[in-house]
């Protein structure tokens, strides 16, 4: 089973980087960024999001790790209101896909979440990520809401 381990300073500088060009590339696909302008949206939106990076109250960023060995990321936002976490990004490193990993992350976050007395987790997919989507299906998500668009 894998652990969740609090991102390091360096462990976060190089997340940022990737989920920033990650994400700039992932709405230039879903058609809500232009390409030209991407990068720069999506910092934006990162930077209003975690103003304090990896520090930014209510924010949780971990490092999966697995035996001693990083495996992939989570990030999440805790809402103590509404008693809800929301992840907003969940990644396994290439060369760990398909091995189960992005499953006990789903485990892990899920005994976490009871602990914080939460009631809920919740997420956004792209719609065209399917293999994320089985994912979230297989561990008992279920579609709340479904934007379509039809591109002219």
């Amino acid at each position: 089973m894998v652990v969740l381990k609090r991102m390091s300073d360096k462990e976060f500088t190089a997340w940022w980087k990737n989920s920033v060009a990650s994400y700039a590339s992932e709405k230039v696909k879903a058609g809500n960024f232009k390409e030209e302008t991407a990068i720069e949206q999506s910092e934006s939106e990162f930077q209003k999001l975690l103003p304090q990076g990896k520090d930014t109250p209510d924010h949780y960023l971990f490092t999966v790790i697995d035996e001693g060995e990083h495996v992939g990321m989570l990030w999440f936002h805790a809402n103590h209101e509404i008693k809800e976490n929301y992840i907003f990004d969940i990644e396994m490193l290439e060369s760990k896909r398909a091995m189960g990993y992005g499953k006990q992350t789903l485990q892990a976050l899920e005994e976490l979440s009871r602990e914080m007395g939460m009631d809920k987790i919740s997420l956004h997919v792209f719609g065209h990520n399917k293999t994320a989507i089985g994912l979230y299906t297989a561990t008992g998500f279920e579609t709340t809401n479904i934007i379509m668009s039809k591109q002219l």
